[in-house]
């Protein structure tokens, strides 16, 4: 375990990770984008609303999702109006959103479209507040935000267990083994097998070269960085090593890491 965790420690020292796409699958309609597009936003710490209507100069208007992010002082506001057409979206689209985001007052103006844009939005849309955004182009604007403020935080907080139970000291953790007869013991010993390599990962990811490096320099999966020695020495379960985005890498980690807590639980009575 300590190999594999010295490898992967190298390669994020390296910067050979780049996990720019948080979902990997595109939404399936205009709600789902809409959803999908809110849920990114309220994941990075701001408050969204879909379908808000907001009180401009010209009246009230209706936007597909709304965003204010209260961290800075002051406020920055996101309207967003998303696009899941099957044509790509005219620069006359482009000129009605700027006049809603100017009227409004708002901060930045997004319009996130399936299809792309007509050559003539991106003039329409020129020095102005308005982004034209593809659906991967809006992941890539908040993935480092969305990995410091989501990511991060929840695999902190559900692998915070299964780092005790597996860390190589923990005098704690050892001595309510030591009281286990011996069969239990031996799934302890078992257990801690099968899942320090888990738990490393969760610690790398924690630490600040995973901070600062944000995987900015490959692509997942992360089995194909690793060799097939190392990869016949790693106890890391196949579904995170294949995992191919940010989400699918954070909840594969949380539900490998419940299932091994559970395990040293139930063998503890409780949690030791």
């Amino acid at each position: 375990m300590k190999e594999f965790f010295s490898i992967l420690n190298m390669h994020f020292q390296k910067g050979r990770y780049s996990l720019t796409a948080i979902n990997q699958s595109s939404p399936r309609d205009w709600q789902d984008l809409q959803k999908q597009v809110k849920k990114i936003f309220e994941e990075c710490g701001l408050k969204a609303e879909i379908v808000k209507e907001i009180r401009t100069v010209r009246g009230s208007v209706k936007v597909d999702v709304y965003a204010i992010d209260s961290s800075n002082q002051p406020s920055i506001t996101y309207l967003c109006e998303c696009k899941y057409w099957k044509s790509s979206v005219p620069k006359s689209v482009v000129h009605a959103f700027r006049t809603v985001v100017g009227d409004y007052g708002a901060n930045w103006g997004f319009i996130i479209s399936s299809k792309g844009f007509q050559s003539g939005a991106f003039e329409a849309a020129s020095k102005s507040n308005i982004q034209l955004l593809t659906w991967s182009q809006f992941q890539d604007l908040f993935v480092e935000r969305w990995i410091e403020k989501y990511m991060i935080p929840q695999i902190q907080k559900e692998t915070t267990a299964l780092i005790e139970y597996t860390e190589p000291i923990n005098s704690r953790i050892f001595r309510k083994a030591d009281q286990l007869d011996d069969k239990s013991l031996q799934c302890f010993h078992k257990l801690r097998n099968n899942y320090a390599d888990l738990a490393f990962l969760a610690l790398l990811i924690n630490t600040s070269e995973f901070r600062l490096f944000k995987f900015r320099s490959a692509n997942l999966p992360l089995r194909k960085t690793l060799s097939k020695n190392e990869l016949s020495k790693t106890s890391i379960p196949s579904e995170i090593l294949d995992a191919t985005c940010l989400r699918e890498v954070t909840d594969c980690i949380i539900k490998h890491t419940r299932k091994g807590v559970a395990a040293f639980d139930q063998l503890f009575g409780g949690r030791a």
